[in-house]
């Protein structure tokens, strides 16, 4: 995914795992500083790769309430209510099973690797607990949690909606594909971005116009790994099986009124045909785009009142 825009401020660099940009408009350096600082404390509490993050200290603690930090606790309660919107397709206690196909390293084999954790379960988000009054958060017997990318589009809803109540015009914050855009650019009412075509990169499928909302891409591309027979494993697993999906969907990309929520669908996208995963977004209400194996892509009925 690309932006075209005029930025006043803007800066690249890694978090979370990922490829990271935030543009600023009507601000200065010192509000991307502030951003970026935000994103790597997010990371911090959050990252599974890290032996001292609360993620990691209540996967090792799974059955037991263990005191998290409250940003910990919203992102949580975010996805065990994108769990329910998505009937179950997007699930973050798929850790065991992920760790299983391989995934074990940030960023596939060049970071630390992950921390292990006792749970073996997968689907069992019914049974994770967060507790505002007590600050606690508790996983499942023989489970674990990955908060993956819900936790970049929250934190990219976090980011953005923070810059914009410290004083800038407009803000774009996007977080390995997750993004959300608030206020307005420069000379402009909308924002325009880019969906990069899986086939023909960094080549685009579409190109959209944008006010305001999230944005997020998720598929089977960029996080992959060789398997010891010679196959290609990758990092999507399909709650109901435990095993990872394979529908021939390369992408799905999926707007929606903030980034965790449009991560959270396109996630579940992945998990169905193609034309499913159309049809589950516009019983949503939601606008997307899916890329087949083949190469074509399928839209959903509202998605061309996005494009110019």
């Amino acid at each position: 995914m690309s932006t075209v825009t005029n930025a006043s401020v803007q800066r690249a660099f890694r978090v979370m795992g990922s490829a990271t940009h935030v543009v600023v408009h009507g601000g200065d350096e010192s509000m991307l500083d502030t951003a970026e600082a935000r994103l790597r404390e997010l990371e911090s509490w959050w990252s599974r790769f890290l032996d001292d993050s609360d993620i990691t200290i209540a996967n090792r603690a799974a059955g037991t309430p263990v005191v998290a930090h409250p940003d910990t606790l919203a992102v949580v309660a975010r996805a065990l209510d994108a769990w329910r919107q998505t009937e179950g397709r997007f699930d973050i206690t798929v850790l065991p099973a992920l760790l299983q196909a391989g995934y074990t390293h940030s960023a596939i084999g060049h970071h630390a690797l992950a921390p292990a954790v006792p749970g073996t379960r997968v689907g069992m988000s019914a049974w994770v607990k967060v507790d505002y009054d007590a600050s606690t958060l508790t996983v499942p017997p023989m489970s674990a949690i990955d908060l993956g990318g819900i936790g970049k589009g929250f934190a990219a809803d976090i980011v953005a909606e923070e810059l914009l109540e410290n004083g800038a015009t407009g803000a774009l914050v996007n977080v390995g594909g997750d993004l959300r855009v608030v206020g307005v650019p420069a000379d402009d009412q909308s924002w325009f971005l880019g969906i990069e075509n899986p086939m023909d990169p960094p080549n685009h499928v579409a190109y959209l116009r944008l006010e305001a909302g999230g944005l997020a891409t998720s598929g089977t591309t960029v996080h992959t790994w060789a398997n010891a027979d010679g196959t290609r494993g990758h990092h999507l697993i399909d709650p109901v099986s435990g095993r990872p999906t394979n529908h021939r969907v390369l992408t799905a990309t999926v707007l929606a009124a903030d980034a965790a929520t449009a991560e959270a669908f396109a996630t579940s996208a992945m998990m169905m045909p193609a034309h499913d995963a159309v049809a589950m977004l516009d019983r949503a209400g939601l606008a997307g785009l899916v890329v087949a194996n083949d190469g074509v892509a399928h839209r959903s009925t509202t998605m061309q009142a996005f494009e110019p």
